[in-house]
């Protein structure tokens, strides 16, 4: 279905700005519940995003490096908006994580160290998994449910992805998905011949961020930042390299991060590193904004926000060009038929990422009535799944400080 049958208004930068800044204030449970607020406040509620443009971007993304909820915006904005769109985007999402961890950080370093509240995200989770679910079967309903094949597809990934963990199990389902696609032209296209794939040159402007990308990645892999005793520099290096080294989402790099940053550059100590992590998880933002903490300790507020831009930029760039490809082959009967294939395997994604984030968390009675009820109420009723995480939220306060 075309775009102009499914998007009813325009999405100017404020729009843009503000529904971001709403979705990242409210982004716990990783890349599948912002996706899945994405869903609800742009596709279904406000109507300036299509589905398919999502789906476009989650398929997108997962084959590159760096944080893939952070990437999604990153395609949003910049095709609603071109690079302001991109750049008022990436700013509403992570403001409210990096004001949230200015606090923690400050706290920390200059006061005292924050009390363990780990135990409130629990209830949160909870609410979130419902939300990544109804997601997920809402867009099974109108995408893969009809078609045998891509039923059978959407299942197998399911399975597959609740069980073995890893980015290269995304990567091959991904893969996979795209060849059956193409190979059983699953995008049932009326047979008129179709475009063809091509490759176009890139502009100027593309060639140049690359170029730029693999500058900053060879002078990561390569150590240079150990010949220069410039801070900020050094901070611009590292995590630029880790933000192009970044596949499989925030987890995968935190051994590596740690032998860097404690081992290697002694930034940290491992009690700092641990607790870094631990407060990336209290803000709504990706684990990666536990950059701002190890900048903050560096550089004061100059280098949290550097370490902020280097660890996100660079790999929603690399995003931007990939995309511009993407983009032109929109109309070939290649490209569509690999997505139709493709698209199954996210909606797989987001189905099994519900579902092993219920599991992640104890099943009290209280999670269990959570879960059902936020499922009842998104899935059902339609309700506001920023109300339903806000709701969750001081529920787990109040049960923390009261138990």
């Amino acid at each position: 279905m075309d775009d102009i049958s499914i998007v009813q208004k325009e999405a100017g930068l404020k729009y843009l700005f503000l529904t971001f800044l709403k979705i990242g204030c409210v982004s716990f449970g990783g890349h599948m519940a912002l996706i899945a607020v994405v869903q609800k406040e742009m596709i279904e509620k406000d109507k300036t995003l299509s589905q398919e443009n999502l789906l476009n971007a989650v398929s997108i993304a997962s084959l590159l490096p760096g944080p893939l909820a952070v990437n999604v915006v990153s395609y949003i904005g910049y095709h609603l908006h071109k690079k302001n769109g991109l750049l008022v985007s990436m700013l509403g999402i992570l403001l409210p994580a990096c004001i949230l961890m200015f606090v923690l950080s400050w706290c920390y370093f200059n006061y005292i160290h924050v009390k363990d509240l780990s135990g409130i995200m629990a209830y949160t989770v909870a609410a979130v998994s419902a939300i990544i679910l109804t997601t997920g079967l809402n867009i099974f309903l109108k995408e893969v449910k009809g078609h045998n094949g891509k039923i059978a597809l959407c299942l197998i990934s399911i399975i597959l992805l609740y069980f073995i963990k890893g980015y290269l199990i995304i990567l091959l389902l991904i893969l996979i998905g795209g060849l059956i696609g193409v190979y059983f032209k699953l995008a049932n296209l009326a047979d008129t011949g179709g475009a063809k794939f091509t490759w176009e040159r890139l502009s100027s402007g593309a060639k140049i961020g690359l170029s730029s990308l693999l500058l900053l990645y060879a002078a990561f892999i390569s150590g240079l930042y150990r010949n220069t005793d410039l801070i900020l520099l050094k901070i611009a290096s590292v995590f630029s390299g880790i933000s192009l080294s970044l596949f499989g989402g925030g987890y995968v790099m935190i051994p590596i991060m740690q032998s860097l940053f404690v081992t290697e550059l002694k930034w940290l100590s491992n009690q700092e590193f641990i607790d870094s992590i631990a407060f990336s998880q209290l803000t709504p933002g990706p684990i990666l904004v536990s950059a701002f903490f190890t900048g903050y300790k560096l550089a004061g507020v100059a280098g949290a926000s550097l370490a902020t831009i280097a660890i996100f930029v660079p790999s929603s760039i690399l995003m931007i060009i990939v995309s511009k490809i993407f983009k032109n082959n929109a109309d070939s009967t290649v490209m569509k038929n690999a997505l139709a294939g493709i698209k199954p395997v996210v909606v797989g994604m987001i189905i099994a990422s519900g579902i092993k984030l219920f599991f992640s968390v104890p099943s009290t009675p209280i999670n269990v009535a959570l879960f059902v009820i936020a499922f009842i109420l998104s899935f059902r009723f339609k309700f506001n799944p920023v109300y339903l995480i806000i709701i969750s939220l001081l529920i787990g306060t109040a049960v923390h400080f009261m138990g």
